[in-house]
């Protein structure tokens, strides 16, 4: 989603190729050959594979420094916006997808709602940090700046209108929410994904 979007934001031209998550082809030998993980999304540019979505969204971005989405390199706004982006990858999305999908992460099906409680907590402890910032420096996670950043915490924020711990619930995340949702790359990237 955030990718996608950001593709649409600067108006450049790109191939998408859907991958049926309920139909496992990101499982597919034809797809683990290209993303050994088996998730999605990835990017192929100039024979290049790159996975993981913040990576990938860092890599367009970098290929697109007049677009001002990223802070130029050296500037101390980039150790923010990378910070966001692995903080968001490795802490606020696993979470998400503990919430979401709580059976990867333990056997049986006793404890589902334990994992989904902890991951919840997580949750809420995420977005209590997010909006404390947007309320002190925002509207954006930068400031006044909007980056591939915002994208990145907009895809999470979607994914979590069905979560218990949903990021429409604080004030400020709600507001960042419904900005990014305004955007017309936002909508065209949801009108192509079926989410609208």
């Amino acid at each position: 989603m955030a990718t996608h979007a950001v593709f649409e934001e600067l108006g450049v031209s790109y191939e998408m190729i859907e991958i049926d998550l309920s139909k496992n082809m990101q499982k597919s030998a034809k797809y683990l050959a290209i993303n050994p993980n088996g998730k999605v999304p990835t990017l192929v540019h100039k024979g290049q594979v790159i996975y993981e979505s913040a990576a990938i969204l860092m890599y367009v971005l970098d290929q697109h420094p007049e677009s001002g989405l990223a802070p130029d390199t050296g500037c101390p706004k980039r150790g923010v916006y990378y910070q966001y982006l692995f903080w968001m990858s490795s802490t606020l999305q696993e979470a998400a997808n503990r919430w979401a999908h709580p059976e990867q992460y333990i056997s049986g099906k006793h404890n589902l709602q334990q994992v989904k409680d902890k991951a919840n907590d997580v949750l809420t402890h995420c977005w209590d940090i997010v909006e404390k910032e947007l309320a002190s420096n925002g509207p954006w996670l930068l400031g006044d700046k909007l980056s591939g950043a915002d994208f990145h915490l907009f895809m999470i924020a979607h994914w979590s209108q069905r979560y218990a711990s949903r990021a429409q619930d604080w004030t400020h995340l709600n507001a960042h929410y419904q900005a990014m949702l305004n955007r017309a790359s936002i909508q065209e990237m949801m009108i192509q994904e079926g989410l609208l």
